[in-house]
């Protein structure tokens, strides 16, 4: 533990060595910077920041614990954004910002660079942590998309689920892509309005799902976990003693005895689920 230096706004303790060995707790973190983090060189305070951000407090005071920190994580409320197309409200967001040289300079080595958004590339991640930097990734720049849609009989509905990597560096997602390719997940990668995006089928969501959430240790974004666990309570038959394990008996027997038969019959699958105010809910589709 060591005390923040000279150009941080408040003298914190935190562990400035965290970013030189490999850990699941490393990774996952190293995996949200590179989604919703920068690192700053600053010239008038004379050192080096770390920061990160999120609309969601509960994911930074997670960060916050794996790095020992105690820095304060400061609130933005929301503001009217000026837009070509007109104004609009931003959203509540929160932020921890570390001043350090040595944590600074560790990330680069790693790969991290200021301005990184169109221009990083994936970071040469050890087998082993692999899936602990993606789900960091994912819970940063990530959506878990479940897609309604009727099937060929009217009283049928299908349930489909998609896992989309977002980033504005093609080659990031390139690498992303060629890395989780290790494990037969083939996504394929396309231009959004704003961004690229890389995304997977229902099979290698489900996948992509237990090899992201096997020993996690509870680091993770709750609300994202919570929409495959309501997908799961919807898909009963594709809980396995891998996903049973990952989401728990209660949820998992909850799962088998979900309202199965009313979504077969022709009832409408998004009354059989509560979501919360933060998950997403249009016609065709829930996302978050």
């Amino acid at each position: 533990m060591k005390i923040a230096p000279r150009g941080d706004h408040n003298r914190y303790k935190y562990n400035e060595s965290f970013f030189t060995k490999w850990t699941p707790k490393m990774a996952y973190v190293l995996g949200f910077l590179y989604a919703d983090g920068n690192i700053t060189d600053s010239i008038p305070s004379r050192t080096q920041y770390t920061s990160f951000s999120s609309s969601e407090k509960e994911i930074l005071k997670k960060i916050k614990s794996a790095l020992d920190s105690k820095h304060k994580i400061y609130r933005r409320p929301p503001q009217f954004i000026r837009h070509k197309n007109g104004e609009y409200l931003s959203r509540e967001s929160f932020s921890l910002r570390i001043g350090s040289r040595k944590m600074f300079n560790d990330l680069v080595t790693i790969g991290v660079v200021p301005n990184k958004s169109k221009i990083i590339t994936f970071p040469n991640i050890p087998a082993n942590y692999l899936y602990h930097f993606t789900r960091g990734y994912f819970d940063g720049d990530g959506c878990v998309y479940i897609e309604m849609a009727k099937g060929i009989t009217k009283n049928r509905i299908l349930r489909k689920l998609s896992i989309i990597f977002s980033c504005g560096s093609y080659k990031f997602l390139e690498g992303l892509k060629n890395r989780l390719s290790e494990n037969n997940l083939d996504g394929f990668i396309y231009k959004s309005t704003r961004c690229f995006q890389l995304r997977y089928n229902t099979y290698q969501s489900v996948e992509l799902f237990k090899l992201m959430y096997k020993d996690s240790d509870n680091l993770y974004l709750i609300r994202k976990f919570k929409t495959f666990t309501d997908y799961f309570k919807l898909r009963p038959q594709k809980v396995d003693k891998e996903i049973l394990k990952i989401i728990g008996w209660r949820v998992g027997r909850a799962a088998r005895q979900s309202s199965a038969k009313a979504f077969y019959s022709g009832a409408n699958p998004l009354r059989a689920l509560r979501y919360n105010g933060n998950t997403t809910k249009t016609k065709n589709a829930v996302y978050s």
